[in-house]
């Protein structure tokens, strides 16, 4: 079973997600004994096996379920003729088998170590939900003292050099740089990624948003990735302070991501309702 633990690292290594499935209680007239184990990958590959036959069968088509639920389950197999569970094997007896998915956490990505860059870390790492990268300029600023459990890109140009950086499918990217000269740089690196993002929102007003916005497409990044992006950042709760901008910012991501932002109000909302007021 030493290839299933390596396959295992090594998965985690490159955090590439799978099902592992344990035997936790198996007769033994049953092909597939106690601790026996199997994972299975997205594309339906395995290491390692449960019993073989049609049960593995059965167990990877399981799997392909528990990556849309990214949980886990019990099944329970009574190997007897007539039984329904039994998957056509009349060998005899019972296997049960523990079920989970294993993938990584999505990531944040925080563009400014300032004061707002600072509480959104805080708080994002507080919850453990998610793998965390701080990207700023000022090294003094983007440092390890300062974000300890954050991977973390600082240096110059480091803003010109976005579409380098590990960043996955699935991601929430957050921009909040003081002054903004640099965020159509970030849009450009954002969009020539060529990943599926989660979420991206960039703090400022609607004059900062609209300027950043003309030097974007001046850089080549296409309205269809502009109008994704939530500008102004966040919920409408008139946040002032780091620690109220944050919690807006987060609820946002966290609204999105539970399908529920259309029944909220939103900063970028409440500025497109006050224009075609006007």
């Amino acid at each position: 079973m030493h290839e299933v633990y390596e396959k295992m690292a090594e998965l985690i290594r490159k955090s590439e997600e799978f099902v592992l499935a344990i035997v936790v209680n198996a007769e033994s007239s049953t092909a597939g004994k106690m601790g026996f184990k199997m994972l299975v990958q997205p594309d339906g590959s395995t290491h390692g096996t449960v019993g073989g036959g049609a049960l593995e069968k059965d167990i990877i088509a399981a799997s392909f379920e528990l990556f849309k639920a990214k949980g886990t389950k019990f099944k329970k197999y009574i190997l007897k003729e007539g039984e329904e569970s039994s998957l056509g094997m009349v060998c005899g007896g019972e296997i049960e088998l523990y079920m989970e998915y294993i993938g990584s956490r999505p990531q944040l990505v925080i563009f400014g170590a300032g004061h707002i860059g600072k509480m959104l870390y805080k708080m994002a790492d507080l919850s453990q939900d998610y793998d965390l990268i701080v990207v700023d300029e000022r090294s003094d600023f983007a440092n390890k003292e300062n974000f300890p459990n954050a991977l973390i890109f600082s240096g110059e140009n480091i803003y010109e050099k976005v579409d380098t950086l590990p960043i996955r499918n699935g991601a929430s990217a957050i921009i909040v740089t003081p002054g903004g000269m640099y965020d159509p740089f970030i849009l450009k690196g954002l969009h020539d990624l060529k990943v599926k993002f989660n979420y991206v929102g960039m703090i400022g007003s609607t004059s900062r948003r609209d300027k950043c916005f003309g030097k974007a497409r001046e850089l080549g990044v296409p309205d269809d990735f502009l109008n994704s992006v939530f500008s102004p950042i966040g919920l409408a709760i008139e946040g002032e302070t780091p620690f109220e901008i944050s919690v807006a910012i987060l609820g946002e991501v966290i609204a999105l991501n539970k399908g529920v932002l259309k029944n909220m109000k939103t900063e970028k909302t409440l500025h497109k309702e006050r224009k075609a007021e006007t």
